[in-house]
């Protein structure tokens, strides 16, 4: 299997792979070892596109990155313990190259070649300095430790598998690189599950031996690290199958004991991603999917999930208020309650748990309707009166006007009112 510069340009676009060969040009002016890694190198021999551009460099990767950014342009974020940087393709950036800026990747990511020992299991690693073998030996799979030699000029276009990943690459499999694997680092297990999907490869069965055997050890992993690669695993285009998977298995019961997702997941999923609420929402996919797979826990247990994963506080109030209302879809539907009495109990609700419940109860139709009328009609309708009417007319401020302009409003929601007139003979009655 080959990669060219015609295998990348036809592959990423010409902006990006003029991009690469830019870089490339540069580290063989310095006369640097410069490799291409991981997912790109992957997805360039399967003829997948991917922007996630990684560089390894057997030297000093801060400085070449810094180098760049000091003829380009665009700001460098550096992380000296680990000699990474993340050059940002900015504005700047992008007309220096003579580029579109919306045909680039956000950033590039450059990595001095390491080495790294796990002092103890689940523990991040300690770095040491490496060259590319012992770089490309610590990463999760075999697929993912391939490399494509940009520099020095001689070597170009040299693909390196020390690890046979080729190999499985052309067996659509997934195989990890030693039996520690997960023990050392068991958020590869959720990895593997999102690579599987993604590739449609299988999991090698010592490999998928090796994930059972590690999967108490997810319990000592950060809530941090499990939701950052949850949040992968959302992003994918078809993360269901993904997510139940980890549930037959038990693996998020070794999340969290009491974590379930409903056998439905795949078809809410879906409706999330294909019908839209009838009125303008903001909420992201990964958020609404957030929703969906706590959706049937209890709030004690949601809190519980939130707080073992570090989910915000506005999230996981969401999540149970969608369940509320969910809960409560016969009193949405039931026709003798009044609007404001609706309108009372979906008030205070956080718009990503109106969209959630709208979508959740597609097969409600009553009860839909009443979450879309409060959220298109009843929650923006107020009285024309406001404070300094009631104070002109001589009441003294106080808790009364709380009272008499909610009265107002919810009897302009229940249809007792229809004009300003109508409006000013109860106030006066009020009063």
């Amino acid at each position: 299997m080959k990669v060219t510069a015609e295998t990348i340009l036809s592959i990423l676009g010409a902006s990006p792979a003029h991009v690469i060969s830019v870089i490339a040009e540069q580290a063989q002016q310095r006369d640097i070892a410069l490799y291409l890694v991981g997912g790109l190198v992957r997805d360039l021999l399967l003829g997948r596109k991917n922007l996630d551009i990684d560089f390894v460099i057997e030297g000093d990767a801060i400085a070449f990155a810094g180098h760049l950014a000091a003829i380009f342009g665009g700001p460098l974020h550096s992380h000296a313990p680990f000699g990474t940087a993340k050059w940002i393709l900015d504005r700047a950036a992008a007309d220096s190259m003579a580029l579109p800026l919306d045909d680039l990747p956000h950033h590039i990511d450059f990595a001095a070649a390491r080495s790294e020992v796990y002092q103890q299991p689940t523990a991040l690693p300690t770095v040491y300095p490496g060259d590319i073998q012992r770089d490309l030996g610590r990463r999760d799979f075999t697929i993912n430790t391939l490399a494509l030699q940009l520099s020095p000029a001689a070597e170009i276009w040299r693909v390196l598998d020390f690890y046979d990943g080729i190999a499985d690459l052309n067996q659509n499999k997934i195989r990890a690189l030693h039996h520690r694997s997960f023990v050392d680092d068991p958020t590869r297990i959720l990895r593997a599950f999102r690579f599987s999907q993604r590739l449609g490869f299988r999991i090698e069965p010592r490999t998928a031996q090796w994930m059972q055997d590690a999967r108490p050890m997810l319990q000592r992993i950060s809530g941090e690290r499990l939701r950052n690669e949850l949040a992968h695993i959302l992003n994918e285009p078809r993360p269901a199958p993904v997510i139940l998977k980890l549930q037959t298995l038990g693996i998020l019961e070794n999340i969290h004991p009491a974590w379930r997702v409903s056998p439905q997941l795949p078809a809410l999923f879906k409706r999330c991603r294909e019908h839209i609420v009838p009125w303008p929402a903001a909420s992201d996919l990964p958020r609404l999917y957030w929703h969906i797979m706590l959706l049937e826990m209890t709030a004690d247990d949601v809190q519980s999930i939130g707080e073992r994963l570090g989910l915000s506080r506005v999230l996981i109030q969401s999540i149970t208020a969608a369940a509320r209302l969910i809960e409560n879809a016969a009193r949405l539907a039931d026709p003798s309650i009044r609007p404001s009495q609706q309108t009372q109990f979906l008030e205070h609700t956080p718009p990503a748990a109106l969209q959630i419940a709208w979508l959740v109860l597609m097969n409600e139709p009553a009860a839909q309707q009443t979450i879309e009328t409060f959220v298109k009609v009843w929650r923006k309708q107020s009285p024309s009166i406001d404070g300094n009417d009631l104070k002109k007319m001589g009441l003294p401020p106080g808790p009364r006007y709380r009272i008499i302009l909610e009265r107002l409003r919810f009897a302009w929601i229940d249809g007792e009112l229809e004009s300003e007139a109508d409006e000013r003979a109860l106030l006066n009655r009020l009063l």
